[in-house]
């Protein structure tokens, strides 16, 4: 199945480098060649585009690709984020030329965001979740109750807005944890279902509660989990790891059969996410293989659909 909808080959060009890029090592050449709908001699067409662009396009003893490190890649990091050094320098600088405190603090802080943004290496996020993802930083810094506005539940099919106090926040992953002052419980929240991050005047007072519960590929947030192997054609694969990308942590080629890929981890117990997943690619997934009840899970689940 084709997930890429724009399928043009400059578009497909940029895609390409992108997972070769945020997922080193993992991509074979039919893989992609499936995830694009496209031959596999366009993507190697593909390789040798980036290869005239100065990308070194390597693969290990697996067939599976990567960019390795080189000026083309720096070259990206070098135009998009300062060093720490460079933002030493510039500091010093507006120093020496006695720049006002409160201009002086003003571009220290941004140059604080632009520092902590570059530790996202080849990540791409838009503006707008940056933004957020730094105001988060910003309160969890200063201990400060942040506002979620209209924060998008998938849980409750609702658009509300959340009083959190955020103690950890992973950009990479897209998740904040955070203790919710309404629910007066650690929950795990989307950055990039949130609309907007206000920081209040309030300060935390339940510190003491705060801890990173564990979290499964799904981004549930349950001490109660069970071990799952479930075995998934190729666009089983391609749907769990762009829908989930922590699952790509959880994913092998199957040493039985080229075309299928074993996922194994432990999730929550409940199934959340998984379940939802399994009913509507149940087409391209091979096998369950373990718990039974997951198995069960989902013959009741799939019992109670009405339309």
């Amino acid at each position: 199945m084709n997930v890429f909808h724009d399928n043009s080959p400059r578009n497909r060009l940029l895609s390409v480098l992108r997972n070769l890029l945020e997922q080193p090592y993992y991509y074979k050449i039919k893989m992609l060649a499936a995830k694009y709908g496209v031959s596999t001699d366009s993507i190697k067409n593909d390789f040798e585009e980036l290869k005239n662009a100065y990308f070194l396009v390597e693969h290990d003893k697996q067939n599976r690709y990567a960019i390795a490190p080189g000026q083309s890649a720096e070259y990206l990091e070098d135009v998009l984020f300062f060093t720490e050094s460079e933002k030493d320098f510039l500091l010093t600088a507006l120093i020496q030329a006695n720049a006002t405190d409160k201009r002086l603090e003003k571009i220290r802080a941004k140059l604080e965001t632009i520092y902590d943004v570059s530790k996202l290496g080849s990540s791409l996020f838009s503006k707008t979740f940056l933004t957020k993802a730094n105001l988060l930083e910003q309160a969890k810094k200063q201990k400060r109750v942040v506002q979620l506005v209209n924060y998008r539940s998938t849980m409750s099919s609702k658009v509300s807005d959340r009083l959190v106090e955020p103690f950890n926040i992973s950009i990479k992953e897209d998740i904040l944890h955070a203790f919710d002052l309404g629910k007066q419980e650690i929950r795990h929240f989307r950055i990039s279902r949130i609309e907007k991050v206000k920081v209040l005047d309030a300060s935390w007072k339940h510190q003491g509660k705060h801890y990173v519960a564990a979290t499964d590929p799904f981004r549930i947030v349950s001490d109660q989990q069970v071990f799952v192997h479930l075995k998934l054609k190729t666009g089983a694969l391609n749907e769990l790891i762009e829908r989930f990308p922590l699952a790509q942590a959880y994913i092998q080629p199957c040493a039985e059969q080229d075309d299928l890929y074993d996922f194994a981890c432990k999730v929550n117990d409940k199934f959340l996410g998984l379940a939802n997943f399994i009913l509507g690619y149940y087409a391209h997934i091979e096998a369950i293989i373990e718990p039974e009840s997951l198995i069960e899970h989902i013959r009741r689940k799939s019992r109670e659909i009405r339309f």
